[in-house]
């Protein structure tokens, strides 16, 4: 499958997912964020309850930007620009319509519920800036708790995410939006990322969970992520 690497000059194709409800996202540039190494191809993916300075990484012993395999866990660690493990590049490898029916099954509730021209989005772990064939994913879909790891990129919908326009929010010149897991069947209450703050061993590992809608109909801000490029350094 062939991948295409977004430029962040434009990266704002990674939240603007649609013209639903008229969303607008800004991609900014702040520091530390991925490594210099990794450049203008790297992304920071944070979350609205910790804020931009706690961005995701593959959770390996050394942060070397060796040894990552399938199964490793993923959580936010405080942003730096010396930390290869948080180097991590959007790849889109397609369109809604490309995928439901195939790939992605034709009753998830991202194809039931979403217009076909919404972006397919892969979060490839690339340390320095390369591209390694491990994405940010789920070992089993349908299963509410389980913690995001490194996965094979492209072989199932698991490491593939859609974002929620309908709930998404603005905050500090910034737009968040939870992330649907493409492979979840559910009908309603799909699997979003979360970030769990209460964890050790990694700290803030990043799972999925049920859309937890509140009673304002705003959803939780663990369930609400944005991106920055990277780096700035």
């Amino acid at each position: 499958m062939r991948k295409i690497i977004i430029a962040l000059s434009t990266a704002a194709a990674l939240l603007t997912l649609g013209s639903a409800a008229g969303a607008q996202a800004t991609v900014r540039t702040n520091t530390p964020h991925a490594t210099p190494a990794c450049g203008a191809q790297c992304f920071d993916l944070s979350s609205l309850v910790l804020g931009p300075h706690a961005i995701q990484n593959a959770y390996i012993h050394g942060d070397t930007g060796n040894g990552g395999k399938v199964g490793q866990k993923v959580n936010l660690r405080h942003a730096s620009n010396s930390r290869p493990n948080e180097d991590f590049t959007g790849a889109r490898v397609g369109n809604l319509s490309n995928f439901c029916g195939s790939l992605i099954s034709s009753t998830s509730y991202v194809c039931v519920n979403y217009p076909g021209n919404f972006p397919v989005f892969e979060s490839t772990w690339s340390p320095f800036g390369n591209q390694t064939s491990l994405c940010a994913g789920i070992a089993r879909r349908d299963v509410a708790g389980q913690t995001v790891t490194l996965r094979p990129c492209g072989s199932s919908a698991a490491t593939m995410w859609v974002g929620d326009l309908s709930h998404s929010v603005s905050q500090n010149g910034r737009f968040y939006t939870p992330w649907v897991n493409a492979s979840d069947p559910n009908f309603s209450h799909p699997l979003v990322l979360t970030v769990d703050s209460g964890t050790f061993l990694p700290e803030n590992q990043l799972k999925v969970q049920r859309l937890n809608l509140l009673s304002n109909h705003t959803v939780a801000d663990s369930q609400e992520f944005t991106i920055d490029a990277g780096p700035a350094a």
